[in-house]
């Protein structure tokens, strides 16, 4: 594994290489260490689960749990395992409602679903319909990238899809949604596909809303104000599905702030952001002021989102904006969890296909860091904290480049304005 790592910086060394090359060496090597873990996994299962939460020892609870909490449509109010894990807009919980009706959730525990039949199924259809989604919708981007579709191989044994499936979290729609999203984008004959995609991804998972900003960037005033009313009414409606209605609205907004209070001190290994990674190190560094530590990583989070969504309407790089608004996506929330890195997908095919336009420098960079991003092979336990390392690496990579197109272009303009002078 080192040693591949070791061949791949020492060919992507020359600056002048050709990037076909490169991305050659970057899948083949991906694909590689795809097929030495599942070849470890036999070998030392006990090791290699780490890439699972828990070592599966808390088996697709994000779907069980949900079922539980909204069998009696009363979730903003249930308090099992406390009212701040019911956090999310009540479409999300309403896509799934028919699920209850297949047995009764409310009345058993999440150790029962396991042995339950009907449990089974249900989250194995659920699996199925949200795998055949986000790899139909790559699928999509590698013909409209025109990438090889092995990619699609080594996104499906990397560390963040394997966590993702395992967990059975909506996010994969939420993702697949957006990779249609991607996909009708330029096409305005599709355009209310991309509208519904999206606004559907937004209500999901909120921070994907951050897309709409590509309305904004090509003066699409009024695809953007028809995205921000269907997502209103997406967001909005299906509280009068459940018990209490609009009441619930206050609830949920003390339900987040409750889970933003706890979860934002955790320093899970399996978790991704900025402030993790802080707290993490002051355990292991025994600092016992937590809290500065929190509110370090907190306002560098802030920043650096900030300084994304400003630069995504300087960039000239379609890969490089769509890069910015992804690692938002991943990075910001105080909730990020290693699955929140499934929306990084689309920019590895993008950035494998033949028309990045990137320099080859940025390229081995890049890719080098998706390297350590997608390893599913667990080096140690603590493996999570390399993938969350590399991603915050990439988006500290990304806002380089983005700054330094935007001073060279500002150079440019100003030397263009000078000799018309």
């Amino acid at each position: 594994n080192i040693f591949a790592l070791h061949c791949f910086l020492r060919h992507s060394s020359n600056a002048f290489m050709n990037q076909s090359r490169i991305k050659k060496i970057f899948t083949g090597l991906t694909f590689l260490l795809a097929c030495i873990w599942i070849i470890l996994l036999f070998a030392d299962p006990s090791h290699q689960l780490h890439v699972f939460f828990l070592k599966l020892d808390n088996f697709f609870a994000d779907f069980y749990n949900t079922l539980i909490y909204i069998a009696d449509k009363n979730p903003y109010y249930n308090e099992l395992n406390g009212t701040c894990n019911k956090n999310y807009l009540p479409f999300s919980y309403m896509i799934l409602y028919p699920f209850t009706l297949l047995t009764n959730y409310s009345s058993i525990s999440l150790e029962d679903c396991w042995n339950s039949q009907i449990a089974v199924l249900s989250c194995f259809f659920f699996t199925l319909l949200s795998l055949f989604l986000l790899f139909h919708s790559l699928y999509l981007l590698c013909k409209k990238y025109k990438c090889s579709p092995i990619i699609l191989f080594i996104i499906f044994f990397s560390s963040i899809n394997l966590y993702a499936l395992e967990r059975g979290n909506e996010i994969m729609i939420s993702a697949a949604c957006i990779n249609y999203f991607v996909y009708v984008k330029d096409q305005n004959e599709k355009k209310w596909y991309g509208i519904i995609c999206l606004a559907i991804a937004s209500v999901l998972k909120i921070f994907p809303a951050i897309f709409s900003l590509y309305y904004l960037y090509k003066k699409e005033y009024k695809t953007f104000f028809q995205y921000a009313i269907l997502a209103f009414l997406l967001a909005f409606l299906p509280f009068l599905f459940f018990e209490n209605g609009f009441e619930n609205i206050g609830q949920l907004y003390e339900n987040v702030k409750e889970q933003t209070a706890i979860y934002g001190m955790s320093f899970s290994v399996y978790r991704f952001g900025i402030i993790p990674l802080f707290l993490q190190l002051g355990k292991t560094l025994n600092i016992e002021n937590q809290f500065i530590l929190y509110e370090t990583g907190k306002y560098l989070t802030y920043i650096l989102g900030l300084l994304s969504t400003g630069l995504f309407f300087t960039t000239k790089s379609s890969l490089i904006r769509f890069g910015l608004a992804a690692m938002i996506c991943v990075l910001v929330p105080q909730q990020a969890f290693v699955y929140n890195g499934i929306y990084i997908f689309p920019l590895l095919i993008m950035l494998l296909s033949a028309n990045s336009k990137l320099s080859s420098i940025e390229t081995c960079l890049t890719l080098f860091l998706f390297i350590w991003i997608l390893l599913p092979v667990q080096l140690n336990k603590f493996t999570p904290k390399i993938n969350n390392i590399s991603m915050i690496l990439m988006w500290v990579l990304f806002i380089s480049i983005a700054i330094r197109q935007y001073l060279l272009n500002k150079k440019n303009n100003l030397n263009s304005s000078s000799k018309e002078r």
